[in-house]
């Protein structure tokens, strides 16, 4: 498949997004079910934190929708060979890093989790896991599933009523912000509007091909302008305010492909002449697996002896991120050493 250094580029900065975000979230208050609430703040970026809730893992989605129907429409896959992809790139990594990284990290550090109890033993996180009521982060592959079963099943849309599919799943998650609200099976209570954004990213990529330099920029700047409409426009929260936030979700996501799409070329050029760079983008989906709880856990034991040298939450914030990234690298690449240990074990118990 073809690779497109603007969906690259944004696939990564949305993944370096997330990671800052769980770094520097303890500080306002709004995971007190991790345990961690540093009894400071950083309100000079709270906008960062509302900003991320709309752009982060809704880029993430963008994203993988875009690269999902330009798979489907290169005719390379049929609908079950995608569905057994799927299958292998999401199902099995989930249980792999859950059961070996995910529900063991949590238990050490007694570090809550939505259903997950801090005192929960190692046995009740691995019943819970399983049976999909322990997700934390893992919740976006859950998700990513169900959204590729279901555009899935209405591949036959996807040629002759593709804008009815992409009109069909906006409403759809209406009815899901509705009635799913509050399930923490398969956390299907983070449906609402990710299922859009998913089928808006193939949208765009219908219209790429005909996006000339003049159109790019007339496209980011109308998506850029409906962005801060919707994003800004004070309403009571229901109906009305969520639809204002799918609109800013998926036009600020637009807006940034188009904004990447002036530079993408050039900067992707650049970056990939570094080791480090090829080996995130490589294990893109591992560093996004790997990389919790480690910043939940540096805030529990690192923020105050940082503190006591640098007076700086700001300062700390970027270590902790800068941790987060070394060690979760140090992770995938363990992972990446024990799998090939057991393809090999594979291998050699076939050829027995």
């Amino acid at each position: 498949m073809k690779k497109i250094n603007e969906i690259t580029l944004l696939k990564m900065l949305a993944l370096l997004s997330v990671l800052f975000f769980h770094c520097y979230r303890p500080f306002f208050g709004a995971g007190t079910y991790w345990k961690v609430v540093i009894d400071s703040d950083l309100d000079y970026l709270s906008w960062l934190l509302h900003f991320n809730k709309i752009f982060d893992v809704h880029c993430l989605f963008f994203c993988s929708g875009f690269l999902y129907f330009m798979t489907m429409s290169s005719g390379k896959r049929t609908v079950g060979e995608q569905l057994v992809k799927r299958v292998k790139r999401i199902v099995i990594p989930y249980f792999w890093v859950g059961m070996l990284f995910f529900v063991p990290m949590y238990t050490i550090f007694s570090v809550p989790s939505g259903l997950h109890l801090a005192d929960d033993t190692l046995l009740e996180g691995y019943e819970k896991f399983v049976t999909l009521r322990f997700s934390e982060h893992m919740w976006f592959l859950q998700i990513m599933l169900i959204i590729t079963v279901i555009c899935l099943l209405l591949n036959f849309m996807v040629e002759r009523f593709f804008w009815l599919l992409l009109a069909g799943s906006f409403l759809m998650t209406f009815v899901f912000n509705r009635y799913l609200n509050g399930i923490f099976f398969m956390s299907l209570q983070s449906m609402s509007d990710n299922l859009f954004i998913f089928v808006l990213g193939g949208a765009v990529y219908r219209i790429y091909g005909l996006l000339t330099p003049v159109r790019n920029l007339m496209l980011m700047a109308v998506s850029g302008a409906l962005f801060l409409f919707a994003y800004n426009y004070e309403v009571p929260k229901g109906m009305l305010s969520q639809l204002l936030s799918q609109i800013a979700a998926g036009s600020i996501c637009i807006c940034a492909l188009c904004f990447a799409r002036l530079f993408a070329d050039p900067v992707m050029d650049f970056l990939y002449r570094f080791r480090a760079v090829q080996f995130f983008d490589r294990n893109f989906m591992d560093f996004y697996m790997y990389h919790m709880p480690i910043p939940l856990v540096c805030a529990m034991y690192l923020y105050e002896p940082f503190h006591r040298l640098i007076d700086s939450n700001l300062a700390y914030a970027v270590s902790a991120w800068l941790v987060t990234l070394a060690l979760t690298a140090v992770a995938v690449k363990t992972d990446g050493m024990i799998r090939q240990v057991r393809d090999r074990l594979l291998s050699r118990t076939k050829q027995a």
